[in-house]
């Protein structure tokens, strides 16, 4: 077998690692979640609504976008989605972020619509609003994959009691907000450091091209299995990111005062106040959060012409790719 065979034969069974199934059967009933202060995904969200009413598929809106959609929704989508086979979100990552933390508990999958504005990546997202006819039609025909990605769990206690949980499908953060913390952390049962920065980053692979990069950490592609843990501004010049296993317990301990104020973040959207001695604990979340996706290929196509990897500021992303094509 030629190199260029082996080397296709295993791009083939890495992109198998991503659980992929056939879909969800019929779709009936379609949830729309929409970024209620841009207008290109309140119009994004009518003209879905318009086109899927047309194909004679229930439209199911969040309350945040009723308004919006007025006539076109045929009723308000219930907390436990319970009638809807698919949540579509309008937005930027953000309100895919917040889709698929409503979604995940129920197994219902996500389709992200990136309609965000200046500035805004779309990393997450799968069309655009100018793409909404052909993605209806694929997905109403059965024209599509199911992706699943795996989500990271925190779980917070207080003088051995628990008091807080939560589930993130990018990341969970612990930072202070304006002194450096102190942080023990286990790995397993096993002490690992007590790092002098100003928080840390537990990132799913989903979460890599997120808070982690801009911290410095590693880009992963979805399917590894493995939980990511990055300082932010550590005061040293020898730590690194350190990539475990999915199925790893780390434990952070604060071991910061009671003038410090630190925050644990979810997905970069909740917050929680943490107090001084409190531990949180990271682990795999028991549910997946799936997601609606057209072909495949889609992770390094979007590393290429949304992070732009590699290029030098000013290169035209197009030029770039012809360019490396034709080598």
């Amino acid at each position: 077998m030629s190199d260029a065979a082996e080397g296709g034969a295993a791009a083939a069974s890495r992109r198998r690692d991503i659980p992929n199934t056939a879909g969800v059967g019929e779709i009936r009933a379609v949830g729309i979640l929409a970024n209620a202060y841009r207008t290109a995904a309140l119009d994004g969200a009518r003209r879905l609504a318009q086109v899927l009413r047309a194909r004679g598929t229930r439209v199911l809106c969040h309350s945040s976008v009723a308004d919006a959609l007025g006539p076109y929704a045929s009723g308000c989508l219930s907390p436990a989605l319970s009638e809807a086979q698919v949540l579509v979100a309008l937005g930027g990552d953000g309100t895919l972020l917040t889709a698929s933390r409503m979604a995940a508990p129920h197994g219902i999958p996500v389709l992200g619509v990136h309609s965000g504005g200046e500035g805004s990546f779309g990393f997450l997202t799968q069309t655009t609003p100018a793409e909404l006819d052909g993605a209806v039609s694929a997905l109403l025909d059965g024209d599509y994959l199911l992706e699943e990605r795996s989500m990271c769990s925190a779980a917070v206690s207080r003088s051995g009691e628990p008091v807080a949980r939560f589930t993130a499908l990018n990341d969970l953060v612990i930072r202070g907000q304006s002194r450096m913390l102190k942080l023990g952390v286990e790995v397993n049962g096993v002490y690992l450091a007590t790092y002098a920065a100003d928080g840390i980053i537990l990132a799913t692979p989903t979460g890599s091209t997120a808070y982690n990069l801009a911290a410095g950490g590693p880009l992963v592609h979805p399917s590894v299995e493995a939980l990511i843990l990055t300082p932010i501004c550590p005061h040293t010049l020898n730590v690194r990111s350190l990539v475990v296993g999915l199925d790893e317990v780390v434990r952070v301990r604060l071991d910061n005062g009671v003038r410090d104020e630190t925050l644990l973040t979810v997905d970069g959207q909740e917050r929680f106040h943490l107090q001084p001695c409190d531990e949180v604990v990271f682990t795999r979340a028991s549910t997946r959060a799936r997601f609606i996706v057209f072909g495949s290929g889609g992770f390094y196509r979007r590393v290429h012409t949304r992070l732009r990897l590699g290029e030098r500021f000013g290169v035209d992303s197009t030029v770039a790719s012809t360019t490396q094509t034709s080598l």
